[in-house]
């Protein structure tokens, strides 16, 4: 397809006019912008990018400016969940779409030859026709351009997040576009951001919504009753005053309040509920997923400036920067599992360094048996009956189901399996526990561990089992006081 060489549609006046070059774009790039569109429609829904990513490596966005001379343009998307930057209606499960524009030297053929080689050149107006155009009227009524900080970084690997314009829209849970909470952490979004800007919208319910409330909509009977009106955390802030400590452990404390309360800076599935302040430690107690049970992880503060180990743990700001980051990789990793837990008087689980080791053979490995139309049947063709596994997964009241496997590349043989289902809304029964045989009793071990913390972070207040293996009671259980036979674990006192 031919590229036009400038752009004739411009008012006398030189200003250029956003909708019409708007359509200009969207009627010279259709084909590419149809198949971007595509793109974006399936991300909107299924969350996930379609592979391969051909589609739009081969038809990409891209050509010459129609404002400034020798000045190619490029666009294309990046996404995230934004469920933890602000106040969403239940299940709305929030999609961020970034759309970035941007410029490069037409010295190059195209945006891949150009490589980190940005230009900050690209005009408000063009940037924004850009975005329109390949959005579609529709979306790009409800999108926002992000304000930047004045400051430009001279650090040569920072220096191409600043070298683009970039416009943020957030979808549904359906796919359909909406307006930003008013308690929506821009800040988040991209680097050294400031603010955002609510772009024009040309559809009226739009724009008359935006006169009688503003560029948002408000979340006051919507939010979240465990988080303050900026959508922050809400914490209870027990112990020492912080203007009584050290002023490098107060301000490590103050710091470390002001980030745990971020939104899913550490996980999603983390909520901190109170921060507890000692002289020379601040103990963050916080829930995980669904789990009932309270947990603390604690953080050492500097008392002098002498305890600074130097670069990079020389500040307050560093050392909870790299806490928070340390609690976010390990807590991903099940630190809630294999970390030393030791429940106190307060009722907490007070995870800690050094590792437990979990007793059990390195050799094999447990891991969730995929749902889909065939589930199991691996484990099958290795002699385990998937009969129960499978009814419970049929019939919807599947809790959990775990398979174990010899640790290799192939993950095969498979030697064992462990599943459970609900008996109400807070109970589970473990209705399977079978393992090959010959495989050592450790791997019954690593199962019975594996499934009883999945069950609990699934919000299982209580778990029963069918069996009496030994390999229950060292994770608390006790004999089945209503039944008279198997197992029983109140998850709220497990060990």
């Amino acid at each position: 397809m031919s590229r036009p060489t400038e752009y004739d549609d411009a008012p006398s006046n030189g200003a250029p006019d956003i909708i019409a070059m708007t359509g200009h774009i969207a009627s010279v790039y259709a084909d590419e912008i149809a198949v971007y569109q595509d793109v974006l429609r399936h991300l909107a829904v299924d969350r996930t990018s379609p592979h391969p990513r051909r589609p739009i490596d081969d038809h990409p966005v891209e050509g010459p400016s129609l404002t400034v001379p020798g000045l190619r343009i490029h666009v294309r998307h990046s996404y995230q969940d934004a469920a933890d930057l602000g106040s969403f209606p239940a299940e709305s499960n929030p999609l961020l779409l970034r759309i970035h524009v941007q410029g490069f030297s037409d010295e190059y053929q195209d945006r891949k030859a150009a490589g980190s080689n940005l230009v900050d050149s690209v005009t408000d107006p063009e940037s924004e026709a850009w975005t329109r155009a390949l959005l579609g009227q529709r979306w790009a009524d409800y999108a926002y351009e992000l304000v930047r900080t004045p400051k430009r970084p001279t650090n040569t690997a920072t220096r191409m997040l600043f070298a683009q314009r970039v416009y943020a829209l957030l979808l549904d849970a359906h796919g359909e576009p909406t307006l930003a909470p008013d308690n929506f952490a821009f800040q988040r979004v991209w680097n050294a951001i400031d603010s955002a800007r609510k772009i024009i919208p040309t559809s009226s319910t739009v724009a008359a919504h935006l006169r009688a409330v503003g560029p948002f909509f408000e979340t006051a009977d919507i939010r979240d009753p465990n988080t303050e009106a900026d959508g922050g955390w809400r914490l209870d802030i027990t112990g020492d005053d912080t203007e009584n400590l050290p002023t490098p452990a107060a301000a490590t404390a103050r710091n470390l309040i002001r980030r745990v309360r971020v939104r899913g800076r550490v996980d999603s599935r983390f909520r901190p509920i109170r921060v507890h302040v000692e002289q020379d430690r601040a103990r963050v107690y916080f829930r995980w997923a669904k789990n009932p049970n309270t947990f603390a992880m604690t953080l050492r503060l500097p008392r002098s400036e002498d305890e600074f180990s130097g670069p990079p743990l020389d500040s307050p700001d560093s050392i909870v920067a790299i806490c928070l980051s340390d609690w976010q990789e390990d807590l991903r990793t099940g630190l809630l599992v294999w970390g030393r837990r030791t429940r106190r008087a307060d009722g907490a689980v007070h995870i800690s360094w050094p590792i437990t080791e979990m007793t059990g053979s390195r050799q094999h490995r447990v891991a969730a048996v995929p749902r889909h139309d065939t589930s199991g049947s691996w484990l099958a063709g290795a002699g385990l009956d998937i009969g129960s596994a499978r009814e419970a997964l049929e019939s919807g009241a599947l809790a959990c189901w775990l398979q174990a496997y010899v640790d290799n590349r192939e993950a095969r043989p498979s030697v064992g399996h462990a599943a459970a289902r609900w008996i109400d809304d807070t109970t589970a029964r473990i209705d399977v526990l079978e393992v090959v045989s010959g495989t050592p009793q450790s791997v019954a071990t690593q199962l019975v561990h594996s499934i009883t913390h999945t069950l609990a972070n699934a919000g299982a207040r209580a778990i029963e089992s069918r069996f009496s293996d030994r390999s229950f009671e060292k994770f608390g259980y006790v004999p089945n006081p209503t039944t008279g036979h198997g197992m029983y674990l109140d998850v709220t006192t497990m060990p």
